[in-house]
């Protein structure tokens, strides 16, 4: 987005890779919108791969600052050498998983190294003036979210761990027994009505014969390369450039969400190959028309809508904001007014469906929503109590995630400034601007209440990409960061496209360190600030709190006695592991409410009027939870001390039930005892 030309091209235009395919004239506008002569390139393999994204081919112009591919169009260049550099850095983290689990000095340092030399080699390649083109540029970001992958599978390769994973878990076993779609689910009750994700994974086990687990490894995996691989091609179409279209996908990897969230056995992981193609076909039907890219349109629109209600909502806003922009700047009216179409039929499609099918979501969402609401009225009011505090950041994760923003607030500036003087008028490139700015509004969010983190965390797997584009655009155009000198010595405005001139020198060789070290510090923001937290970030022995280091075979045995013995649909309370394991392998119904029970030193009639309400019939008891304080600062869902503990559970408190008359101990393997309550008989 720079003002360089090289020829008479601007620096907003890519110059196309030796042996590369044009992208058509028609799909390209200038500064005034007007259609432009076909100059940016795109690679013959993509096209045969990825369902016809480019066509045709011409000879390369004599301006092309990248080297002739050796082998044409279907030059790889530096790809395989930099992946296999790359996979080293993923057997360092193997390594360092290995000592985690087993207590090894070290483990930690060999973590971060094995992070650095996964992500660092491929983000240089894609930033360096000679890579080959598109081929390279796409081997490399498949190659990165491969080894990504690999990254998030052998923290846990044997079975699902996470709370939500096991709740998706459930509903795909659930139909793999049953045959059927939109069967109860205690654990998530509004995956019913979004079987997207389970259907996928119920599939492939019924085909394969594999576990459910197995498959639900195969279908996140590959939901997430497809994600990978329609981003890098609608950024592709969008931008016209290879480099930015690599290094957007690298830039997106740094979002908080991307290595676990985003890649894990969730219904969002499903969605999102469904939301981006959607994206896609819109960008390829306002380009060139079509009927085809309307079908593609609309079955992606229904994928999305029935696999996950976040994601459905945020392509209808996604749309609306291309939408938008398209009537702001664009002339001609007909063309115009028809731009409301693709977000009309995605709204028609999820209104009919929360309306008609899944009309649970509306409360499911409203817990959340109003705790947002009601942080900002007690901040606005200035009093705040320890419920509504925000969960705390280190010191260190806050100084790191902030430098990051730093940086991208920079570059987000810088390609503003260039759009606005260069009186730019493409309409994806302004969307993408906006929605920068939306992603910077959403990070506000994190300091509003205990779940603000991980709502601001969930907004930006959508606010990420537009920020990624425009990242990528400064970077790989070398944006003028600080507006030029004035005759009086001031800066106050950018050079004039005319007068800018091409980088030399050693301009290309900082712009390649400072742009990698960016994006690698981006990164290691996001595994500090990410998920898992940074006193689980290897797998290891039992965490009380720890979520995935909370999961292990004395939990597991307790759930699966719970489902063999007492039946499914029980009433069941405990702590959050406990409650997640019992209505999941145990297919209890959870009761998330029971913190108070296990905070009484001594049994009271508060206590047996809190049994009544909640109906409850069994409690599960971890007596490790005297033991240790809780990594995540809660014993329990919707626990009263969340972040005010300082003390772990005592003895007493945990062994009282075995004193009370009317409870009774049916369970105990010596670590998890379960109780029956008096509402049970």
């Amino acid at each position: 987005m720079s003002e360089q030309r090289s020829g008479d091209r601007t620096a907003t235009e890519e110059l196309p890779a030796r042996g590369t395919a044009p992208v058509p004239a028609r799909d390209l506008q200038t500064s005034r919108g007007i259609p432009a002569t076909p100059i940016a390139t795109v690679d013959e393999l993509v096209y045969r791969a990825l369902a016809r994204a480019v066509e045709g081919t011409t000879p390369p112009p004599a301006g092309d600052r990248r080297r002739m591919p050796r082998g044409g169009v279907y030059d790889l260049g530096r790809a395989p050498a930099v992946l296999l550099v790359s996979s080293l850095g993923v057997l360092l983290v193997a390594l360092a998983y290995a000592g985690g689990r087993s207590g090894t000095t070290g483990a930690t340092v060999a973590y971060w190294i094995g992070q650095v030399v996964v992500f660092t080699p491929v983000v240089l390649r894609l930033l360096s003036r000679r890579l080959a083109g598109v081929a390279e540029s796409f081997l490399l970001v498949i190659g990165l979210a491969v080894n990504q992958y690999l990254l998030k599978w052998m923290y846990s390769p044997e079975q699902f761990r996470f709370p939500d994973e096991l709740q998706h878990w459930l509903a795909t076993t659930t139909i793999m027994e049953t045959g059927k779609l939109f069967q109860p689910n205690p654990a998530l009750p509004p995956a019913v009505h979004f079987p997207g994700l389970a259907e996928m994974g119920a599939a492939v086990a019924s085909m394969t014969g594999v576990s459910v687990s197995v498959a639900g490894f195969l279908v996140a995996g590959v939901a997430h390369l497809v994600f990978v691989g329609v981003l890098f091609i609608c950024v592709l179409r969008a931008g016209n450039s290879p480099a930015i279209a690599g290094v957007a996908c690298a830039t997106y990897a740094t979002a908080l969400h991307y290595l676990f969230f985003n890649s894990m056995y969730l219904y969002q992981t499903a969605a999102l190959p469904f939301f981006m193609l959607a994206v896609w076909a819109v960008r390829r039907w306002r380009s060139e028309g079509g009927k085809p890219f309307l079908v593609v349109f609309a079955a992606s629109v229904v994928m999305t809508t029935v696999s996950h209600h976040v994601t459905a909502f945020a392509l209808i806003a996604t749309l609306a904001l291309l939408a938008g922009t398209e009537l702001v700047l664009e002339k001609r009216p007909a063309r115009r007014w028809s731009a409301l179409w693709p977000p009309a039929i995605a709204l028609a499609v999820v209104a009919f469906w929360i309306l008609v099918v899944a009309t649970d979501v509306t409360s499911y969402l409203e817990s959340p929503i109003n705790q947002v609401i009601d942080t900002v009225r007690t901040l606005v009011s200035g009093q705040e109590s320890a419920s509504e505090a925000s969960a705390p950041v280190s010191t260190v994760q806050l100084a790191l995630q902030g430098a990051g923003l730093i940086g991208l607030f920079v570059l987000f500036a810088a390609v503003g400034r260039d759009m606005v003087a260069r009186q730019d008028r493409d309409t994806w490139r302004w969307a993408a601007l906006i929605g920068g700015a939306v992603f910077f509004g959403g990070n506000a969010v994190r300091f509003l209440g205990t779940n603000g983190p991980e709502i601001a965390g969930r907004l930006s797997t959508f606010t990420y990409v537009p920020i990624s584009i425009i990242a990528a655009i400064a970077l790989v155009r070398a944006v003028q960061i600080l507006p030029s000198r004035g005759s009086n010595g001031l800066r106050y405005r950018i050079a004039p496209v005319a007068t800018a001139r091409p980088m030399s020198g050693r301009r290309p060789m900082v712009r390649l360190v400072a742009g990698a070290a960016l994006i690698t510090l981006l990164m290691i923001g996001a595994r500090a600030g990410g998920w898992p937290p940074l006193g689980s970030l290897l797998p290891g022995p039992y965490l009380a709190g720890g979520f995935e280091r909370s999961v292990d075979a004395y939990g597991v045995d307790a759930a699966r006695w719970q489902r063999d013995v007492l039946g499914p649909g029980r009433r069941v309370g405990g702590d959050v592991t406990s409650v997640s394991l019992a209505s999941t392998y145990g297919r209890q119904d959870p009761v998330r409410e029971a913190g108070p029970l296990y905070y009484a030193e001594d049994w009271t009639l508060a206590n047996d009027e809190l049994v009544a309400d909640l109906h409850l019939n069994f409690l599960v008891v971890d007596r490790r939870l005297s033991t240790q304080l809780p990594a995540s600062d809660a014993y329990f869902e919707n626990d009263p001390r969340a972040g005010r503990i300082t003390t772990p559970l005592t003895t007493r408190q945990l062994t009282k039930f075995d004193s009370l008359t009317d409870v009774d101990r049916l369970y105990d393997n010596g670590t998890v005892r379960i109780y029956r309550m008096e509402t049970d008989r």
